[in-house]
């Protein structure tokens, strides 16, 4: 093939690179790994936002900033592996060889571990922090404090899915294996993944091993090849995706960037997308929208706008400039453009508080015999319903009224907490009854346990209702995206006082207080905002 000239040179790096004090320029062809030309190919400076695809004869020409740090010329088009040459090359025009992905799925493939400590010899390559390395690199790290990665072990999943008291204070009738005896349910289809492809419908967690244990960990999010929200129900988590495992021999990762080279990578849109979480964050069971958050989210402005969830669950950290050495590839990018993996959520509080805002005012009436506080609280940070996940999760809004003595004033109008919130001594966190309001979606059951057939042995009711059980949408009063919700609370004022004590506090709580033993004390709430007043 001719030498591709301009301005009258031949294109060596250094001529292209001196083509204008400004900028540099690249040509070349972008052809198969059978040598044909490739069309339509996306043809970038490895971390440059400039790119160019190549014409219908796979021929390209590239203009992009001189100061560029750059090694590598890199293109890709869907179906292949990322291509790449080398800037310092020889003097022709640039050829970069596209080779095909592996066609199909290969079921026999064998997970890889994050972490080198937990990998086995049945592995087919590296664990990732041998490239990731944790001490210089973050994102294995990240991954390590996620959720994602306590998935399968989740003291709080175990318990549920289990039943009885082995690692909660839960009520004696409450589990999943309690109501199911015979049955492992779809409970891993997000919780362990791996087991769940490897037994679908009968994946039991305590059945998991080696990386199954690892939860939603890295190598299987980047094998997603497709994601199909599930809105009839049975197939949802890994149930919903399709996967790219490559054949024996082979490797092949899938992720956001057009330019990691070199290595067995492909990019794919996916991964900058909502939808890649709705395989988990969107769940019918029994006909209902249990998990709704890729749903709420659909609904919401921030979809709108474009904000997809990865915009705020995996916001970089500012400072990740490079995700692996230099040697496997790694170059230095902008902060901005490095996702974190550490996917915050409810073991965040700063990113917790974030999501909602609470105003409040307290007052007392010029007749100065009520107090009267005023409370509205608003989602002014989250792209879904607050609180999102687990319908088990709720959110408890706690006035507290006091005189100059420090006893609980007489609230004479306002909410009052719901049951779920806990009947018992208030020291053991059972708030029913007391001034506030609970945020939740409240399942229930349509007929009375044991008459459910769909249970293998009868079991007492339970309010509020476990997902797991036939169910049907009691009530929704959780705060959507950009939503608000206002109260009044009234209480009369002691004889000839003239003082009050105000507290409004913000509460997230994991689950029902009413499913818990009232006499133990669980984890503590987490606190999202708190005001004081003190009148006089």
């Amino acid at each position: 093939m001719a030498a591709l000239a301009l301005a009258g040179c031949q294109l060596t790096t250094a001529c292209a690179q001196s083509a204008t004090a400004d900028a540099a320029a690249f040509a070349g062809v972008v052809e198969s790994s059978s040598g044909k030309p490739v069309a339509g190919a996306l043809v970038r400076l490895q971390g440059a936002a400039t790119s160019t695809l190549s014409g219908e004869d796979g021929r390209f020409h590239l203009a992009v900033p001189a100061e560029s740090p750059a090694r590598y010329l890199t293109a890709w088009k869907d179906g292949y592996y990322i291509g790449g040459v080398g800037l310092a090359s020889d003097g022709m025009p640039f050829h970069i060889a596209l080779k095909p992905l592996p066609p199909g799925d290969n079921p026999d493939y064998r997970w890889l571990s994050a972490r080198a400590a937990a990998a086995t010899a049945n592995e087919t390559g590296k664990p990732c922090e041998t490239c990731h390395l944790r001490e210089v690199f973050p994102l294995v790290a990240e991954w390590e404090s996620s959720a994602h990665a306590r998935a399968a072990t989740n003291p709080f999943f175990l318990a549920f899915f289990n039943g009885g008291q082995r690692d909660l204070p839960l009520l004696p009738q409450l589990g999943y294996k309690l109501d199911f005896p015979r049955s492992s349910g779809n409970c891993a289809n997000c919780h362990l993944p791996a087991l769940a492809l490897r037994r679908p419908y009968d994946a039991d967690p305590g059945q998991a091993t080696g990386v199954e244990r690892d939860g939603v960990f890295c190598d299987l999010c980047h094998k997603v090849r497709q994601v199909k929200v599930d809105t009839v129900g049975g197939r949802a988590g890994v149930l919903a995706m399709s996967f790219a495992r490559p054949p024996s021999g082979e490797q092949l990762f899938l992720g956001p960037f057009d330019d990691a080279f070199p290595g067995p990578d492909t990019f794919h849109p996916l991964y900058q997308d909502s939808r890649f979480c709705a395989a988990c964050h969107h769940g019918v069971l029994w006909g209902v929208l249990a998990y709704g958050e890729f749903a709420e989210w659909q609904a919401s402005s921030y979809a709108k706008e474009g904000i997809q969830c990865q915009g705020c669950h995996m916001k970089p950290d500012g400072r990740t400039r490079q995700v692996a050495p230099a040697s496997e590839g790694a170059i230095r990018r902008r902060p901005e453009q490095i996702a974190s993996h550490a996917f915050p959520g409810r073991d965040n509080l700063r990113f917790m508080q974030s999501a909602l805002q609470l105003d409040a005012d307290a007052l007392i009436a010029s007749a100065g015999d009520l107090l009267r506080v005023k409370v509205r609280l608003r989602n002014i940070g989250a792209g879904h319903h607050v609180p999102s996940g687990n319908p088990m999760r709720n959110l408890v809004l706690l006035i507290e009224a006091r005189n100059g003595s420090g006893q609980p004033l007489e609230m004479i109008a306002g909410n009052r907490l719901p049951v779920w919130a806990g009947v018992g001594r208030v020291e053991f966190g059972n708030l029913a009854g007391l001034p506030g309001k609970g945020y939740a979606k409240i399942l229930s059951t349509p007929v009375a346990y044991p008459a459910d057939t769909h249970l293998d042995e009868g079991r007492p009711p339970l309010y509020p209702a476990p997902h797991w059980r036939r169910i049907r949408i009691e009530s929704d009063n959780r705060l959507p995206a950009g939503g608000e919700d206002a109260g009044e609370y009234l209480f009369r004022l002691s004889p000839g006082s003239k003082q009050a004590e105000v507290r409004v506090r913000l509460l997230h709580r994991r689950t029902f207080r009413s499913w818990l033993d009232p006499l133990v004390l669980p984890e503590p709430d987490l606190l999202l905002a708190e005001q004081a007043f003190s009148l006089r």
